[in-house]
């Protein structure tokens, strides 16, 4: 199986919880990498989709669909006034079961501060228990990490509304993964 590389980062909008994660073939790391950091304007230290105009937001995107990518969205109802580490959980447990039948063995997430990466650490390792399976994993900001920009350009298509989401219909799968606990 070739090795793949997973990155992640959470969209809030509309009632609506998603953690979207790109997946990345190891080898297609470096070209994807510059491909990203090229689109990346002057003066900026990254991609940040929802800071970019409707016309710049299609280009962005169009430019994903090129890349050797796979995306999936798992999505939950989410509550606003509730703590979001409920529905993130519950997308976490999601999360590691499709990477562990995918292949993922290295997973990138944006990080959200110390004490709610601790919290994501619990979750991610709640979910590996008793699988057998090793799963590499990491916080990173998205100004170290240029490659989060795709989780969080396709993330934020798919919950934008129906254009933007059959935009990136092609590269990114949406899994709603309910109210299970």
């Amino acid at each position: 199986m070739t090795a793949t590389h997973g990155f992640v980062d959470e969209s809030i909008r509309a009632g609506w919880y998603r953690l979207t994660v790109v997946e990345i073939r190891s080898r297609d790391l470096a070209g994807v990498t510059r491909s990203i950091r090229s689109r990346v304007p002057a003066g900026q230290t990254r991609l940040h989709i929802a800071s970019e105009n409707a016309q710049r937001k299609r280009t962005i995107l169009g430019s994903f669909l090129r890349l050797p990518i796979v995306a999936t969205t798992f999505e939950t109802p989410y509550d606003r006034r509730s703590d979001d580490q409920v529905a993130r959980d519950r997308c976490l447990r999601a999360l590691v079961g499709h990477l562990l039948t995918s292949g993922v063995s290295v997973l990138v997430l944006d990080t959200r501060g110390p004490d709610r990466d601790r919290r994501d650490g619990r979750a991610l390792s709640a979910a590996l228990r008793g699988r057998g399976e090793a799963l590499v994993y990491s916080h990173r900001g998205s100004r170290d990490e240029a490659l989060l920009a795709l989780p969080d350009g396709i993330g934020w298509a798919v919950g934008a509304g129906r254009p933007w989401r059959q935009l990136v219909a092609d590269v990114a799968r949406v899994v709603d993964v309910g109210k299970r606990g």
